[in-house]
């Protein structure tokens, strides 16, 4: 529990992305500790169905029209920024929609202007591994944060424009500015990539799959807004970026068998060739690129599926992080739901 210490020391906080998954979740987190907080929205209607007991500030504007920023820092001492892009359904690169840069580059450009005169004191940008590329976490390794950035989409690099923009403006304002880049996060009320992976095994869309030792970490969400109150509040943060995973790895064949018996299924005893599946996911990529629309398996998803995106959370474990959550416990939970329906 937060002690009163904590709560002032953080004063005003402006929270930008509120209303996604992640964001509405840290919300709902600084209000129970007795926090202030503004969040800056384009739906302001979404903010009041979401917080309608609560005295949540709210700016109505847009990262990507900088005249409807203005007046936006006013008393902020605290800053949690996540906003970003969601492609929309016609969208089929998903990592390479435009408006990932404008939003998500730009718009932080905008916001970083928009509060040059605020008296805000600290910082963070809640950012992704994909910052980093997808080969970072697929050296057999695990990829610390230290290592020299390579993101290999227009999403991973616009995170990584926006992670050194607000660093730099940290820097220049004397202001502790941080950076959290986050790999799968599940915990998210059947939302996710996880959530869809666990739906489609239980729908028997997903086939028997290869016993491939792969490592993949995750985080639960409410792991990860643990995880940024620590490192906005720890004395000796700033002007650093770490990685926040719940310190296990995971192989996608691992997910797959947790999720039977959470079902109550025999595990099969065969499995797919991986040369059919990736004939399957070549021909699915042809079909998005030619009709335009996503596809169920792709050699982008296939990737996913069968490659490591392993990370190294050992400088924010240093600062006294101690994940709470697993990924078998939401496994079964997420099956449970499947069976039962969601909790009214």
């Amino acid at each position: 529990m937060t002690n009163r210490t904590q709560v002032s020391e953080l004063g005003p906080v402006l929270v930008t992305g509120a209303t996604g998954q992640v964001g509405r979740r840290l919300v709902s987190a600084l209000l129970a500790s007795g926090h202030p907080v503004t969040v800056l929205t384009r739906a302001p209607a979404s903010v009041r169905r979401l917080w309608p007991n609560h005295r949540v500030g709210v700016h109505v504007g847009d990262l990507t029209e900088a005249e409807t920023l203005a007046g936006l820092g006013a008393g902020i001492q605290t800053l949690f920024h996540l906003a970003s892009y969601t492609p929309r359904p016609e969208e089929p690169d998903l990592y390479n929609a435009p408006g990932h840069w404008r939003v998500t580059a730009e718009g932080t450009v905008n916001l970083a202007v928009a509060l040059a005169e605020a008296p805000i004191e600290r910082l963070i940008y809640v950012s992704t591994v994909k910052a980093m590329g997808d080969q970072a976490g697929s050296l057999g390794r695990p990829a610390s944060a230290a290592m020299p950035p390579e993101p290999d989409c227009l999403y991973g690099r616009a995170k990584l424009a926006a992670e050194r923009q607000l660093l730099a403006f940290g820097r220049a304002r004397g202001i502790k500015a941080s950076v959290m880049r986050l790999p799968m996060v599940y915990g998210l009320d059947g939302a996710g990539n996880l959530a869809r992976l666990v739906e489609a095994v239980a729908a028997g869309r997903f086939p028997p799959w290869p016993r491939l030792d792969n490592r993949r970490s995750a985080i639960h969400v409410d792991d990860a807004i643990a995880a940024a109150l620590l490192i906005i509040r720890h004395p000796e943060t700033g002007d650093q970026t770490y990685i926040a995973t719940d310190g296990r790895t995971y192989s996608t064949r691992w997910i797959y068998e947790r999720t039977l018996s959470a079902l109550g299924r025999p595990i099969p005893h065969w499995t797919v060739p991986l040369w059919v599946l990736r004939g399957v996911a070549f021909a699915g990529t042809l079909a998005e690129h030619r009709l335009g629309r996503r596809m169920p398996l792709t050699r982008e998803t296939l990737s996913k599926l069968m490659d490591d995106a392993w990370y190294d959370s050992s400088a924010l474990r240093a600062l006294g992080f101690a994940p709470r959550h697993g990924l078998e416990d939401e496994i079964k939970r997420l099956a449970q739901r499947l069976e039962t329906g969601p909790a009214p």
